[in-house]
């Protein structure tokens, strides 16, 4: 079989990168704020709660999919569809419990486990070719993000 070398469309590509750019400058402004000896409880609350929203639109994707491919969608694929949204939400609830690390690390897995599903769809040619390459470029950016406030939260705040 041959490979599929279907550029990504600019506007996806453009809009998915521009959607990295809360969670890094999140990130940055942790590390800024944590060096002027302040609090970064904000920083870290708008990672969380962006992270969740990211994960719950992708679970809207992987909705939007199912229910567009397939004239009766399964209970069980639309169930794992809305997960994201509970994942982020017991994220949320984790971090104000006080355990940032943890609601990151659940927020994480979520990522990588929602790119291994969509791999799955690009394969059964379910999503196209081009979307396996940018969410496989898009979680890895989002994944780093999650190790990098981890390992600033440890490093700097704790």
């Amino acid at each position: 079989m041959a490979r599929d070398f279907t550029p990504i469309p600019k506007p996806a590509l453009f809009l998915g990168l521009a959607g990295l750019i809360p969670f890094w400058t999140a990130v940055l402004l942790l590390v800024a704020t944590a060096n002027q000896g302040r609090s970064p409880a904000t920083e870290m609350w708008v990672f969380t709660i962006y992270s969740g929203l990211i994960a719950t639109f992708l679970g809207g994707v992987r909705w939007g999919e199912l229910i567009t491919a397939r004239a009766s969608p399964d209970s069980l694929s639309l169930g794992i569809s809305i997960a994201p949204s509970l994942i982020a939400l017991a994220s949320v609830l984790t971090h104000w419990a006080g355990q940032p690390i943890a609601a990151w690390t659940m927020m994480s897995v979520c990522f990588a486990a929602l790119w291994v599903w969509d791999r799955q769809a690009v394969l059964r040619r379910d999503l196209p070719v081009w979307y396996g390459r940018l969410r496989t470029v898009l979680t890895t950016g989002v994944v780093l993000a999650h190790l990098a406030i981890s390992v600033a939260y440890l490093v700097l705040v704790r």
